[in-house]
């Protein structure tokens, strides 16, 4: 019997390793292969009107919890993975439009039929959809990328809010739903890791200028020769995302100047628009549109580019599946 209680025990030990290797494999397959970074020092203060000199009232950044935030835009190939779950649940007008597909996804057939497809050597590059598209890929991950149409519906936004009044305003739900996962980072979500650096000004912390932890503007060029951006009017071809390593914002976030124009969550004051920033390749004026104190509103069906923010996954797991890990060996050696 003593023999038979032993061996229990140890079949007990391995179900519960194998339902603890399943919950940590589960919050790996949350990240869905993106490259997160964590933007930490909460309770951080908004920028000061000498910090924005173009736009001294805007008071932003200020960010009382850490958050998660892609260190890079979505790309081509993440978008066509939403565009191949998503398209059987949209309208057909809506199904081969570039507000859903963005300039490097591509199709062949007919609205019921549509063969999409990506341009060759496009995968990496960054993608664009809508902002009400970006809240349904939100949704999508948020609900574990079910492939069915629920999941595309709510969770990080109620998309049956998405309308207009007779008079233009917006009828969309204006932020995500408190327990979301992932969604459309904030105003004060994209400053803070865009702008922030806690060691500033001698350690008081403060905000740069310019989305490369520089008050300068980035300088425009290949990454071959030292460029910091292909926004500029530089000869360049099209290009994959994180491509200036060296030109980051405090907390690792790529990108912030060239590629393509992001979307924040904010509604705009007239409940018209939603707000963006950034600029794209090529985009001659990014000495204006890069700094943190320059915005701009649109339709929230035009396409831009995506970058979403995420809560930060809780240690709890790992930590009790070390420590379940240890049990048996410490039986052993007390044995």
């Amino acid at each position: 019997m003593g023999f038979r209680t032993k061996n229990m025990s140890v079949v007990r030990f391995a179900g519960a390793v194998a339902v603890l290797i399943g919950a940590v494999a589960s919050v790996s397959a949350q990240d869905y292969g993106f490259d997160w970074v964590t933007v930490g020092d909460p309770g951080n203060r908004d920028t000061l009107p000498e910090e924005t000199p173009r736009w001294p009232d805007l008071s932003a950044g200020g960010v009382d919890y850490e958050y998660r935030i892609m260190r890079t835009e979505l790309t081509v190939q993440d978008h066509f993975e939403f565009v191949q779950a998503c398209w059987q649940y949209l309208p057909p007008d809506q199904r081969r439009i570039s507000s859903f597909l963005g300039f490097w996804i591509r199709y062949r057939g007919g609205p019921d039929d549509p063969q999409y497809y990506i341009v060759e050597g496009a995968e990496n590059r960054p993608t664009e959809m809508s902002w009400r598209n970006s809240a349904r890929f939100a949704n999508w991950l948020h609900n574990g990328k079910v492939n069915e149409q629920w999941a595309f519906e709510n969770g990080a936004y109620d998309t049956s809010t998405f309308g207009a009044n007779g008079d233009g305003t917006l009828t969309d739900q204006p932020e995500h739903n408190p327990d979301a996962r992932f969604w459309i980072p904030t105003m004060d979500e994209y400053v803070k890791g865009m702008f922030w650096d806690p060691a500033k000004n001698d350690g008081d912390g403060g905000y740069w200028l310019f989305p490369h932890s520089k008050d300068v503007a980035p300088i425009p060029g290949a990454p071959w020769d030292g460029g910091e951006t292909n926004a500029g009017n530089v000869n360049l071809p099209y290009m994959d995302v994180g491509q200036y390593p060296w030109a980051a914002s405090p907390w690792g976030m790529l990108d912030g100047s060239g590629g393509v124009r992001e979307w924040i969550e904010l509604l705009t004051p007239d409940a018209r628009s939603r707000a963006m920033h950034g600029s794209i390749q090529y985009d001659p004026n990014h000495d204006i549109w890069d700094r943190v104190d320059e915005w701009l509103a649109e339709d929230p069906t035009s396409a831009r580019g995506l970058r979403l923010a995420a809560v930060v996954p809780s240690p709890g797991t790992a930590v009790v599946f070390a420590i379940v890990l240890g049990g048996p060996s410490r039986r052993r050696r007390l044995g």
